[in-house]
């Protein structure tokens, strides 16, 4: 008997087991100018190996992406 993930751990809800930082990425097209600034995101990202029994439950991780 298999059991499915909860959905909050699925898809682009899958936790995130690296920290990466990466620079001087490559951009096709254009910014445009007044894209300039920081996305935070806080949320869930449990630790390998532990299933949290709901969304708000167990360690977190904030994201980020600056844009420049």
């Amino acid at each position: 008997m298999t059991t499915a993930k909860p959905p909050y751990l699925t898809g682009h809800f899958t936790p995130i087991t690296e920290e990466v930082t990466a620079t001087n990425l490559t951009v096709e097209g254009t910014i445009p100018p007044e894209l300039s600034g920081r996305f935070l995101r806080n949320s869930h990202n449990p630790k390998p190996g532990i299933t949290p029994t709901h969304w708000f439950k167990g360690s977190g991780m904030v994201h980020g992406i600056r844009l420049r």
